[in-house]
């Protein structure tokens, strides 16, 4: 199973990867066309969509990802998920409006723009789930990639033509719309046949998606609160500079993370389902050994290069405040993505799902008071280190409801001491070259890293390698 995920791991580095770099591309424009300001009122737009999707959207997606069965047929199950988007559609619309009438707080026209952010992302993430639970990583790339240069043409274009904040928000919208256009005409349709709705069906989503509400939620406030608080108490300029940073650096760590995930979750579900407990929790330890081998270097080095990411990858109005706050998001980010891919894992395949309340409570209660308080004394340094401690407790938390009420967690102790040794030599190696600013200097740092990391790690590893080369060259003796 363990090469079976790397496979996989590869396919969807490809086809998540090459997106991923293109929204790094899409920072370094953006923070070079639009201003703190301008990028501040596009961040609140992005949060409130964020904790709309959580609350009302995300709970169908998991639930698509996790029940999609092959004994049920599929044009039963394509227009119960429809008619389910549908009414959640309806409802948003419904939320919206009422705001509209009893406050102020977002301008009609960001408003709008809200709605169908909201509608865009959940309607192209509930299309990737599908695609992950297929095990289609090609097609699942082809659509990530067209939704990225789509988006970034388009937003470019619209802000290059003087529509800044609203331009980057509408060409973002268009290219999740178009990039699943081919998926809605071939598997979705605009008839809504209520014949073919299943109401069993729609009773399993809701038993295993809607008790993750409240969490996804709760996650939502932890990631996302902290712009809104930013922005009462600090003001909108403020805010730009704090998202802009938050998006980049998550991005180069989290990113990385959700790649493993996208591969793993479902391999793990296979082995469950075929196998047992015991082989999905040997996935699960693996699964979390690659998490942690693409993470803790990222982590690292991330912290090393922040000044050359920083000149290279944003505009001047936001470097000083980047260079501030990279290791404290850095590390944020680090944990959160440990927390989701590396715990929460099991609550998904044990569908106990209510277990995760607890633990999300607590973070997101202590990451809004903390940061409320720290603010006024650390400014944004004080926003991302609640963040951190929020999801340090979050993961506290959560180790401990699974050691309880579950089973040990599955975690390789081993696999985990290898990874911080190979972790040090590659920071001491990249040491000496730190200082110099410019492309050329960070490549050199970012190679050097590389393969520092790649051959202590192999050197850790030389037996699996082997073995996966054997295996490489007995398939090619068969072809």
């Amino acid at each position: 199973m363990k090469y079976v995920l790397t496979r996989h791991a590869f396919a969807y580095l490809l086809s998540h990867g090459v997106p991923a770099m293109i929204g790094f591309l899409g920072i370094a424009v953006y923070s070079r066309l639009l201003s703190p300001e301008e990028y501040g009122r596009y961040a609140l737009v992005f949060a409130v969509a964020a904790m709309v999707n959580a609350v009302l959207f995300e709970w169908l997606k998991v639930s698509v990802l996790r029940l999609n069965k092959n004994d049920v047929q599929k044009d039963v199950f394509y227009m119960t998920v429809k008619a389910s988007f549908v009414g959640l559609m309806s409802v948003s619309l419904a939320l919206a409006t009422v705001f509209f009438l009893v406050s102020n707080w977002l301008p009609w026209p960001l408003l709008v723009l809200t709605l169908f952010l909201t509608w865009g992302q959940s309607w192209y993430q509930l299309n990737l789930s599908l695609l992950r639970a297929e095990l289609n990583p090609l097609r699942y790339g082809r659509v990530a990639f067209a939704r990225a240069v789509l988006g970034l043409v388009l937003a470019v274009s619209f802000i290059a033509a003087g529509f800044a904040e609203i331009g980057l928000l509408v060409g973002l919208i268009l290219g999740l719309a178009f990039s699943v256009a081919p998926l809605f005409v071939k598997r979705w349709g605009f008839k809504l046949n209520r014949s073919k709705i299943s109401k069993p069906l729609l009773k399993q989503f809701a038993s295993y998606g809607l008790p993750l509400t409240i969490t996804m939620l709760l996650g939502m406030i932890i990631h996302q609160s902290d712009r809104i608080i930013i922005s009462s108490m600090l003001g909108v300029e403020s805010t730009g500079m704090y998202a802009i940073t938050y998006d980049l650096t998550e991005q180069s760590i989290f990113t990385l993370m959700l790649i493993v995930n996208l591969a793993a979750f479902p391999l793990a579900v296979k082995a469950l389902e075929e196998h047992g407990e015991i082989a999905a929790h040997k996935q699960v330890k693996a699964n979390t050994g690659m998490l942690l081998a693409i993470g803790m270097p990222m982590l690292v080095g991330l912290i090393l290069t922040r000044e050359s990411v920083a000149y290279l990858f944003l505009g001047e109005p936001f470097r000083d405040t980047a260079v501030t706050l990279i290791p404290y998001i850095a590390v944020g980010a680090l944990l959160k993505g440990f927390k989701l891919y590396g715990i929460d894992i099991l609550f998904h395949l044990t569908k106990q799902t209510k277990l995760q309340i607890v633990p999300v409570v607590v973070a997101a209660v202590a990451n809004v008071v903390l940061t409320i308080v720290l603010i006024p004394v650390y400014g944004l340094e004080g926003a991302a280190l609640a963040t951190v401690v929020a999801y340090a407790l979050s993961i506290a938390l959560s180790w401990f409801i699974v050691h309880k009420q579950m089973t040990r967690l599955p975690f390789p102790f081993k696999e985990f001491v290898k990874i911080l040794c190979a972790t040090a030599v590659m920071a001491t190696t990249i040491w000496p070259f730190l200082g110099g600013e410019g492309l050329s200097s960070f490549l050199i740092q970012v190679l050097v890293g590389i393969s520092s990391y790649g051959f202590v790690y192999g050197l850790f590893h030389y037996e699996q390698l082997l073995m996966l080369l054997k295996r490489s060259g007995n398939k090619e003796k068969c072809k």
